[in-house]
Formats: C-alpha cells, sequence, structure tokens
C-alpha cells in the first residue's frame, strides 16, 4: 500500500490534510496545531469523483497535485 499526502494551511482557518491512499483520494481537517479534530472533521473520508473534479476544474492547489499525480502515474 503506498500512501502520498498533501497539506494545505490557511492561514488562521487550519490545515485541509488530503491523502492519496492506495489510487483513492481522502480529506481530513485539521486545526492550525496541525492536530486531528476530535470530531467528523477529523476522519479520514474519500472525496468523490465530482469533489476532486471541482478542484481541478478551479485549479486548487489540490487540482494540481492531482494532476500532477497523474502525470507521474503515466509516466512509472
Amino acid at each position: 500500500m503506498q500512501v502520498t499526502n498533501l497539506r494545505v494551511e490557511i492561514t488562521g482557518l487550519g490545515i485541509n490534510d488530503y491523502r492519496d491512499n492506495d489510487g483513492q483520494l481522502e480529506f481530513r481537517a485539521l486545526d492550525a496545531n496541525g492536530r486531528a479534530y476530535p470530531d467528523q472533521r477529523g476522519t479520514w473520508r474519500r472525496l468523490t469523483p465530482n469533489d476532486i473534479a471541482l478542484h481541478m476544474r478551479f485549479k486548487t492547489v489540490l487540482g494540481k497535485w492531482v494532476e500532477d499525480r497523474v502525470a507521474q502515474w503515466q509516466t512509472d
């Protein structure tokens, strides 16, 4: 199993933590100190294809990361 992470810190708002978990893109929210919230926000959840498409459409940091991962898979 291969896991790759991306953390996007939003100053004053906390951290969005993403991971590619064997081809499944997952997300959880962390507090400003990098700790998972004790409620549902801190639990890993799988992003839907629509979630991913939206990030790619708006060229977010996550969207660019996904594009880079796909390009890497194509050269492997």
